[in-house]
């Protein structure tokens, strides 16, 4: 949540965007990780949407089979990056690959639709998973995906071994050993951590979260900048040049709190206005609820025998709920259909 929330967030201020629109910018990267519900809502005023999952923890276990891998993992967090030459070595996630750029391109050359900003929002997403995911693929393999000889920089293997047995209890993902970073736990997702393995073939990863990290919000900043430059619409005003904004970017990068104070620290730059712009309205009370755009949009009533009741609230149609949801479904075509076919992965 500290990167794929508060510091597009951020990113999105200094780049130009006002409060509103960088908070669904970065509303719907971190939505991307919580969106977990695929039933449809059968509406009591008339009508049905179907959602669409782009998360993966409320799953049961016999339902992660590939189907699930190719249309959740791979389009929303492991996207392939096309190195190599056997099919499933050019599925494993690159960092800022070639194939992440053609779908940022996509996104460029389409006519802007309204929910271009909730689009753009999933899209960083899976643009920042490429640095954080890199080097393991979406699919259960028992080699690609293999984490061998695992040290933590300050967390001893008891303290690692109990994260790891907590997760496979709460999240699906990591009760799969095989799967995506599955066995390295949550540690390539936090930015302070230092690490290193060897995977499969014995090659030793060393590694900094914090310089991928930089590297990944540098990238996701210019991504912003080529945005407005192609949509000025949404432009407020000037962006701040990257080393205007980099240091303090590395230092909440560095942070060593738990998540809670990460997002503390994140929370008081913004309002302080590290980031640019002179602080105005969500700078100044930013907090990220993953139910908030949904209850804007629904309205459910729970009966005497437990069933969800749902209703269309005024202005459903151009909710910011349904609109991450039809552009959940058009990334996912996007990517499934059309980019990784010009690749020559097949995965739709």
């Amino acid at each position: 949540m500290d990167f794929h929330f508060y510091a597009i967030y951020a990113l999105g201020r200094a780049a130009g965007f006002s409060p509103d629109h960088a908070f669904i910018i970065a509303y719907s990267s971190q939505h991307t990780d919580d969106a977990k519900y695929e039933h449809a809502l059968e509406f009591r005023n008339g009508g049905r949407f179907q959602q669409v999952l782009t998360a993966h923890r409320f799953l049961d276990l016999e339902a992660l089979d590939k189907r699930v891998c190719y249309r959740i993992w791979v389009p929303f967090h492991f996207l392939p990056g096309n190195l190599g030459v056997d099919f499933y070595e050019r599925m494993v996630t690159r960092a800022g690959s070639t194939v992440a750029r053609r779908l940022f391109d996509e996104i460029l050359s389409s006519p802007p639709k309204p929910y271009i900003l909730h689009r753009f929002g999933i899209f960083l997403h899976c643009f920042a998973d490429t640095w954080s995911h890199q080097n393991f693929l979406g699919l259960e393999r028992d080699d690609l995906n293999d984490v061998k000889r695992l040290r933590i920089k300050d967390m001893d293997k008891i303290t690692f071994k109990s994260l790891l047995e907590s997760l496979k209890r709460e999240i699906l993902e990591y009760a799969a050993p095989k799967l995506g970073h599955a066995q390295a736990g949550t540690i390539p997702d936090e930015p302070h951590r230092e690490w290193n393995y060897r995977n499969y073939l014995g090659k030793r990863f060393d590694i900094s979260n914090v310089e991928r990290c930089l590297d990944a919000a540098q990238n996701c900043y210019q991504c912003m900048i080529v945005f407005l430059s192609r949509f000025p619409g949404f432009s407020q005003g000037n962006h701040l040049a990257w080393h205007e904004i980099a240091s303090s970017i590395r230092e909440l990068f560095e942070n060593q709190a738990e998540l809670d104070g990460r997002v503390k620290a994140w929370k008081d730059a913004i309002s302080a206005g590290e980031f640019g712009p002179r602080p105005e309205g969500r700078d100044t009370a930013l907090d990220y609820d993953d139910r908030e755009w949904f209850r804007e949009a629904v309205k459910v009533e729970i009966t005497q025998e437990g069933r969800n009741h749902y209703e269309r609230r005024a202005g459903f149609e151009s909710s910011n709920w349904k609109y991450f949801h039809d552009a959940g479904a058009l990334h996912r075509f996007c990517v499934l259909h059309e980019v990784l076919p010009e690749y020559g992965m097949i995965c739709g």
